[in-house]
């Protein structure tokens, strides 16, 4: 599928409860030693049919619930020593009406510059913590239709990354920080069935190097007894599908990943051959009788390239407990 400029744009609702759509940005900023999530969506046909979220953290943070702690603390950001995580999230009643070259919920909002190549993103809470950031693409958008490995339909009928930069400022808690580092970033639409995909389990990575020869986003998804590899591989600024993925990794008792190694072959038959030792910033979401996991930040040693500044999430059903993954 070529996906143009109207693709960022909102696409025709289905009728089931399960249709959604949503725009995601992820940044890794490694000289603030700051992981960051900006997202927003619609699900027309629930009850609450638009939502945002915006999340920073700063250090490792070993708990499912910390998002809803961070929530409740005062403006929005829970402390203890040198880490932080600031989280704003809003549900809603009304169902977004702007389309995604220019919306505004929740006082979140994404506005595009130039039609596939920048946006701009910005937020304020009623404390003045917030932020003014733009980000420029750095691939062109690949559409996970388009891979080797069909998309699971439970997933979405399309959906697309790139990689971006992302440059501007941040302020928590009345400190601002400068900006300027890569990310990941995503537009989905059609099913979500919510049930499904969290009795599959979940494990993505991606990485952008800064001269930007490098960048992916993959994706094993599990599927039954099996996993799909997903996403892509640029290098040189020649896209690709990703065919097949190898992966291991080592848990904590919390469940939290480490010492991750992968093997990427894409559809050109090029290799990516990578190592994680550990994410220096990340935060946990969801409970461990459901779906849950760990996303956050650090640096990949990619071979050919060196120390590469990226994210890994891996996300479990609950018949994976943070016990049975530890042992």
């Amino acid at each position: 599928m070529v996906l143009c400029a109207n693709d960022e744009l909102r696409h025709p609702m289905g009728s089931d409860l399960a249709w959604r759509e949503s725009l995601y940005f992820n940044f890794h900023d490694t000289a603030n030693g700051i992981g960051g999530w900006i997202y927003l969506w619609v699900v027309p046909n629930q009850p609450q049919p638009s939502g945002m979220l915006v999340s920073f953290y700063h250090g490792g943070w070993p708990d499912l619930a910390v998002n809803e702690k961070a929530m409740a603390a005062p403006g929005h950001c829970l402390r203890d020593g040198d880490r932080w995580i600031y989280c704003f999230q809003r549900n809603i009643d009304q169902l977004a009406g702007a389309d995604f070259d220019d919306i505004n919920l929740c006082g979140l909002h994404l506005r595009r510059l130039e039609p596939l190549k920048r946006y701009a993103l910005s937020f304020q809470d009623e404390h003045g913590d917030g932020f003014d950031l733009v980000s420029d693409f750095t691939t062109l958008p690949f559409d996970y239709a388009d891979g080797v490995n069909p998309t699971p339909p439970w997933m979405a009928q399309n959906r697309y990354h790139r990689s971006h930069e992302i440059r501007g400022i941040l302020t928590i808690g009345g400190t601002t920080y400068d900006i300027d580092c890569t990310g990941d970033s995503d537009h989905s639409w059609g099913l979500r069935d919510m049930a499904i995909f969290g009795d599959n389990l979940f494990k993505m990575w991606s990485l952008q190097t800064p001269d930007g020869k490098l960048s992916l986003s993959v994706l094993q998804q599990g599927v039954g007894d099996k996993e799909v590899a997903l996403g892509f591989v640029s290098i040189d600024g020649v896209v690709a599908s990703a065919r097949t993925i190898e992966s291991s990794a080592r848990f904590d008792d919390n469940g939290v990943q480490s010492d991750i190694r992968l093997h990427i072959v894409d559809d050109q038959d090029r290799s990516i051959t990578a190592s994680f030792d550990a994410m220096h910033s990340y935060v946990g979401w969801g409970t461990s009788s459901h779906f849950w996991g760990y996303e956050g930040v650090g640096n990949f040693q990619v071979e050919g390239y060196g120390s590469v500044p990226g994210l890994t999430s891996y996300f479990w059903p609950s018949r994976f407990t943070p016990e049975t993954l530890a042992a």
